[in-house]
């Protein structure tokens, strides 16, 4: 082997061994950059419609009933009611409309959005607001998810006008500074980097426009 090519395998080398110590000696820094650059700052504001997006688990529910109770929109509306091929018979949003009835919110102030994904819940949530003629949403939903999720409404609506405010749930372990501490948490952050290339090369939804 050449005296070149020997040392320009050795700098390779090099560079693969040394790439992965660089990343794992800077990652105080890195690593909370992208949990808050996923994380959008939460603007909790009066509303013409709260809007819990599915998917989340409860913790996603009881802060929007918590945010209904407290008087910042006259509805509360829930989205993945639409059915999998395996769960034809009762969806999130159903166990959603039936617990809110029973925190005490009024059957005709509760809705429910027939949507699978996030991009579904975009289209469904545009088209009941130009039905509806509202002004105001507030979008409910976990902080890792609020940057995609806020990034397909507001595509959906577009030269709308209507404004989009966004509150998550309160955070009781996985926070934009330590997901990667936590299972639940690193899992969350994956699968929103690896949706956030999926809608880039699906919908166009590049993101550096979000």
């Amino acid at each position: 082997m050449a005296v070149g090519s020997y040392r320009a395998v050795i700098g390779c080398l090099g560079l693969f061994f040394l790439l992965p110590l660089v990343l794992l000696l800077t990652a105080q820094w890195w690593l909370p950059g992208i949990g808050y650059w996923l994380a959008v700052s939460p603007q909790a504001r009066p509303a013409d419609a709260i809007v819990v997006l599915g998917g989340g688990g409860p913790q996603r529910l009881t802060h929007g009933i918590s945010l209904y109770k407290k008087g910042l929109a006259p509805e509360l509306w829930h989205t993945g009611d639409g059915a999998f091929a395996a769960r034809t018979t009762f969806t999130e949003a159903q166990f959603a409309y039936q617990f809110a009835l029973a925190e005490g919110i009024p059957a005709e102030a509760v809705h429910l959005l027939k949507t699978t994904s996030t991009w579904e819940d975009g289209r469904q949530i545009a088209t009941t607001v130009h039905q509806k003629g509202l002004r105001r949403l507030l979008i409910v939903t976990n902080w890792s998810h609020s940057r995609r999720a806020l990034c397909v409404i507001r595509q959906h609506l577009a030269g709308s006008g209507v404004s989009v405010y966004y509150d998550p749930p309160p955070v009781w372990s996985s926070r934009p500074d330590n997901w990667w501490q936590h299972e639940g948490g690193l899992v969350e952050v994956i699968n929103e980097l690896i949706k956030f290339g999926f809608y880039w090369w699906r919908h166009g939804l590049a993101p550096w426009s979000c």
